[in-house]
Formats: structure tokens, C-alpha cells, sequence
């Protein structure tokens, strides 16, 4: 089986939404969790783990980049995009809503952080894979052209 060099620098991208779609599930219910054992009344509870679970489909961005090259840079902002976005709107529950802020943030810093490490597992994974299949497609081009 051969794999073109096009074929090789592809990421796998259902694979990845797949994985972000799980962990932005799991990030809100981890959130809830946590903001729930930490005192936090029902009705915010339920706003902080839909909130992060929202805000994790921010990982779902780097699927629409077409080039493999830019996947990497990708997932970074879109990263960086979904931790400022989350900050943001703990802030605004806590400050506008008048919500105790210690189950919020503890909430918003558990749910992001293992969205952190999906994603960055995943990413990883993927990426690797790519380098593999890119490497093997090179070996494949040079044995034939001798």
C-alpha cells in the first residue's frame, strides 16, 4: 500500500473532532463535579458546566484549517482562544451575577485543564502520525525512483 505525500500531511480530523467532542462532554462534566463538591448552588453549577463545555467546542476550530502545516499553530490559538474565552465568562458570572467565585473558578480551571490535556494529547498523536506517514511516503518515493 502506497501513501501519496499529499495523503501523508493530512490530519486525521474526524479522529480529532471525535476527541475534542468527548473531552468538551467530559470537561463539563468534570466541571459540574467539582463545582458541585466545592458548594456551589444547583442552578450556577449547571451554568459553569454548560459554560465549559461551550467554550470547549472552541476546540473543534482547528478542524476547518486545511493545511497540515498549519494544524500545530491551530490548535495553539484556538487553545489560547478557548482559556481567555472561559477566564472571561468565569469573570463575568462571578462579577455580574453575583455567583461565589471559589466553586466558578475551580470549576472553569478543572474543566479547561483536561481539555487542556486532550487536546494536547490528541494534537500530539496526531501530528506524530502525520510525520510517520510523511516519512514512510519519502522512503516509498526514494526506493522507486532508483
Amino acid at each position: 500500500m502506497s501513501v501519496s505525500a499529499v495523503t501523508a500531511n493530512q490530519p486525521n480530523r474526524s479522529l480529532y473532532a471525535g476527541l475534542m467532542l468527548g473531552a468538551a462532554l467530559a470537561a463539563g462534566g468534570c466541571a459540574f463535579a467539582v463545582a458541585h463538591f466545592t458548594g456551589g448552588p444547583d442552578t450556577p453549577t449547571l451554568m459553569i458546566a454548560v459554560l465549559v463545555a461551550v467554550v470547549s467546542l472552541l476546540g473543534l476550530l482547528p478542524i476547518l484549517v486545511r493545511s497540515a502545516e498549519y494544524f500545530g499553530m491551530a490548535v495553539l490559538g484556538a487553545s489560547m482562544a478557548r482559556l481567555l474565552l472561559a477566564m472571561f465568562a468565569a469573570m463575568i458570572l462571578t462579577e455580574v451575577s453575583g455567583v461565589e467565585s471559589r466553586p466558578v473558578w475551580l470549576a472553569t480551571v478543572a474543566g479547561m485543564g483536561l481539555t487542556l490535556i486532550v487536546e494536547s494529547a490528541s494534537a500530539t498523536m496526531i501530528l506524530l502520525s502525520i510525520e510517520r506517514k510523511k516519512a514512510g511516503a519519502t522512503s516509498l518515493e526514494s526506493s522507486t525512483t532508483c
